[in-house]
């Protein structure tokens, strides 16, 4: 199994699979509404790629950059190759392309209440298998709390609020009044 990551293309064949494989994965209040996604991926979105095994569509991944830091957004395997290895094969491409570089992810906090608790265990006892560690941090975004995992390494407070007014602006950040709490 070769991941190929192929930049997202409103030519792309799996250009719409994608898009709506955004939205079933992800609860809304960590997306865009559906025509802004649309109009940014058909922009191009620098960081968003479409994840294939040779010719065979698999799902996406969005990274953004700070630092020595690579920071996965998004990643979501379609339905139909969900608990094949592909995600652990993801993993792997990542952890290649990235050497010596730290790579982190939010998860969906652990909330024991959450309709969907056990998906977020399982999520959670995915990425630990793959060599993720607690970051000891949670991220508030909006309505939601967020766990923050870290592979290669540790990551600093202070790092974390500067790599977030990076990608949403000091404005953005503000109005958002993200947090970033200690666990």
């Amino acid at each position: 199994m070769s991941i190929n990551f192929q930049p997202v293309a409103y030519s792309d064949a799996n250009y719409l699979k994608t898009i709506a494989l955004f939205f079933e994965a992800f609860p809304s209040a960590q997306t865009l509404p559906r025509w802004v996604m649309q109009y940014r991926m058909r922009k191009g979105k620098p960081g968003f790629s479409i994840l294939y095994d040779d010719d065979i569509w698999i799902g996406f991944i969005y990274i953004k950059y700070y630092k020595d830091i690579v920071f996965i957004k998004f990643l979501a395997i379609s339905e139909l190759h969900r608990s094949s290895g592909y995600g652990s094969k993801v993993m792997d491409s990542i952890k290649d392309r990235y050497v010596g570089q730290r790579i982190v992810l939010n998860i969906e906090a652990l909330d024991k209440y959450a309709n969907n608790y056990q998906q977020r265990v399982k999520r959670k006892r995915f990425y630990i298998k793959n060599g993720f560690t607690p970051a000891k941090y949670m991220i508030k975004e909006a309505s939601e709390k967020q766990e923050m995992l870290i592979y290669g390494g540790v990551i600093t407070k202070e790092e974390i609020i500067s790599m977030y007014k990076q990608f949403l602006g000091k404005f953005l950040y503000n109005l958002l009044k993200i947090e970033v709490i200690d666990l």
